[in-house]
């Protein structure tokens, strides 16, 4: 009986495993250089290169210009016609930690309680998630998989989207911790039954609660520091002390701007290396986030204003108020399969005022420098990974962007995906009736 249990178990786990696995095989490593040519290169750092050629080798970007000299055992892809940017960054999203939404057993995104520092995204990471190609397909070969719920939801994970594991993918498995900063408005609706009084006196409670948090943990990481903590150990605070030395970057969500305000005054007030994240109403703080010096990671930017006497182009406009302000900032667009419209949440944002290049740095070295990988990724320079992309078309454009070529540190990765194949099955079955 025992025996026959674990088989049903077993099977059931194999099912369960295949159906949100995808088909594609990760790329294979980099055996000889390629050479991409007579392509419209988008460096990103020294502007738009054309008829320009970009070759690469072990996985590292080893030349890039107009007047290259190609290696005579290079494999040269003729590019004539198409652009060559480098990989986009999603910096805040759930991929890689849920499948189906709807579907409980599929999401590991949220553990449980208010405060959970130790919760990593990197371990929760499915690199064979089906959600992976689809986004990958539009140029989105990096993310930033981050913890969601309570308080301190734990530590996010930067990851390439190929490998075969996830250590494969990571590309820094300790990128930043995510905090959601208490809310400070106060809500009026017939399900509210609390008085604006309470409202207000519980927020309070709650920021002094996030306070004393982080003010205990900080004390544990000087205890721990001077040896004073190895009797005592908490995996909690353990997981806290790189970002009291600013080893990496606390995420602090905030949308309205007295809760903005707020979370700027909470990251100095411990020293925090802080990304701002959300800021719908970063347009009537921008100073005091410029003087903060603190990065921006802004919401969707195809978005309904907050307030119903806001115009209609407040969020596609927020992009170009904080290029204008020079405040470095990224593109996001909450959970998972939505990031594949992050280029186009992009385009949105040029035609309505912000430069191409500053769209493009959004998408590219700003998140790079936020996560402490400018090094690697984020443009096209010599050095620097080979994570980058080849489309026929304007990759900001939803109609232009199509990608014929992609690179994930010098590896040849498919854009394929159940949707292409879907597609496929489809049209064939079309002709087939026709």
């Amino acid at each position: 009986m025992l025996q026959r249990v674990l088989c049903l178990l077993a099977v059931g786990l194999f099912i369960s495993t295949s159906i949100f696995a995808h088909q594609e095989i990760p790329g294979e490593k980099q055996k000889g250089p390629i050479a991409l040519t007579n392509a419209r290169i988008y460096t990103v750092t020294s502007g738009v290169l054309d008829h320009a050629t970009v070759v690469f080798d072990n996985g590292k970007i080893t030349a890039v210009g107009t007047s290259v000299s190609i290696p005579s055992n290079a494999t040269s892809i003729d590019c004539s016609g198409k652009s060559i940017y480098p990989s986009f960054i999603a910096p805040y999203t759930t991929l890689g930690l849920t499948e189906i939404d709807a579907a409980r057993p599929t999401n590991d995104m949220a553990e449980t309680g208010d405060k959970n520092p130790n919760a990593r995204a990197m371990i929760a990471y499915n690199p064979d998630s089906e959600i992976l190609p689809t986004v990958r397909s539009n140029g989105i070969l990096i993310c930033n998989s981050v913890p969601q719920g309570g308080d301190v939801s734990g530590i996010s994970a930067l990851m390439m989207l190929d490998g075969w594991t996830r250590e494969d993918c990571a590309l820094k498995s300790l990128c930043a911790l995510n905090v959601n900063f208490p809310s400070l408005a106060t809500v009026t609706a017939p399900y509210i039954h609390k008085s604006a009084d309470e409202q207000r006196t519980e927020n309070d409670k709650q920021i002094k609660d996030l306070y004393d948090y982080f003010a205990a943990a900080q004390m544990y990481a000087k205890a721990a520091k001077n040896g004073l903590a190895d009797n005592a150990k908490d995996i909690r605070f353990e997981a806290m002390r790189p970002v009291f030395d600013n080893a990496f970057p606390v995420m602090i969500n905030c949308g309205e701007y007295k809760q903005i305000l707020a979370a700027i005054d909470f990251a100095k007030h411990f020293h925090l290396r802080a990304i701002l994240v959300g800021c719908d109403d970063a347009e009537r703080c921008l100073s005091d986030i410029k003087a903060s010096g603190f990065p921006v990671i802004i919401g969707r930017v195809h978005s309904l204003p907050r307030r119903v006497d806001e115009g209609y182009d407040k969020s596609y406009q927020l992009p170009r108020l904080l290029a204008q302000n020079a405040i470095p900032f990224a593109y996001s667009d909450g959970g998972s399969w939505q990031q594949r419209n992050l280029p186009f949440q992009a385009g949105s944002s040029v035609a309505f005022g912000i430069p191409e290049d500053d769209a493009l740095k959004a998408l590219t070295m700003y998140p790079a420098q936020m996560f402490g990988v400018s090094d690697k990724v984020g443009s096209l320079e010599v050095g620097k990974d080979a994570t980058l992309f080849v489309s026929s078309g304007d990759a900001l454009d939803e109609l232009g962007n199509n990608l014929v070529l992609a690179y994930v540190q010098g590896r040849a990765i498919s854009l394929q995906s159940k949707q292409t194949r879907l597609a496929e099955k489809y049209r064939t079955k079309f002709k087939r009736m026709h």
